[in-house]
């Protein structure tokens, strides 16, 4: 599996689709596809800290036989219990900030642009599209001569189209979908040239 959302015979499909984009046309189109932008532990600290002292405090206000280190016993394992059950995907989301999820997913996004070298094309042409899954966030960055013709308002509907096909559980269909609307417009801004090569991967990057 590529992830919960996206299954490896949908990544065979969506890269065949990056394919067929940048035969047509100039540009560099990377799809990725991540768990997580960041940890976000500060959350789950503090949730798990708050169920750790209440059980040592029930432990020693209702269980008064037991010696005090029962109730240190319990306050640790507790802990680690909640600690490690709020690291489940659809728990840790509802300790997450929609502002918090926005600058995780955009600082991933820079990162993976950088890491990947699309921002080191020969034409400039790079364009990702990132999928966060913890946080249900979706960025579009493209290098400068893509931004400079579409610019952020130019993904402004795909990513809200993104968005919603991944809480339908149809990240699939939604990246098609986004790549196939993208395919005529990135041929109009950055044209196949006659000595163009693949620069960067077609694969849909798993991380």
């Amino acid at each position: 599996m590529v992830s919960s959302l996206l299954s490896e015979s949908a990544a065979h499909e969506v890269e065949a689709a990056v394919a067929r984009v940048e035969q047509g046309t100039s540009a560099e189109l990377v799809v990725a596809v991540v768990r997580k932008s960041a940890d976000h532990w500060r959350g789950r600290v503090s949730v798990s800290l708050l169920w750790s002292l209440a059980a040592a405090f029930a432990v020693l206000e209702y269980l008064p036989q037991l010696a005090p280190p029962w109730a240190l016993l319990v306050e640790l394992a507790v802990g680690s219990i909640t600690f490690c059950a709020l690291g489940w995907a659809p728990l840790q989301r509802w300790f997450v900030s929609p502002a918090a999820a926005e600058r995780a997913a955009h600082a991933r996004a820079f990162q993976v642009f950088a890491e990947h070298g699309l921002h080191a094309t020969k034409g400039r042409t790079a364009l990702l599209i990132f999928v966060s899954e913890l946080e249900r966030r979706v960025v579009l960055l493209g290098d400068a001569s893509i931004h400079a013709q579409l610019g952020q308002a130019g993904w402004q509907k795909e990513v809200e189209r993104l968005i919603a096909r991944i809480r339908e559980g149809r990240l699939r269909d939604g990246l098609l979908e986004v790549i196939a609307d993208l395919e005529p417009r990135l041929a109009a801004v950055a044209p196949r040239q006659p000595d163009d090569t693949n620069e960067l991967p077609d694969a849909v990057l798993r991380e």
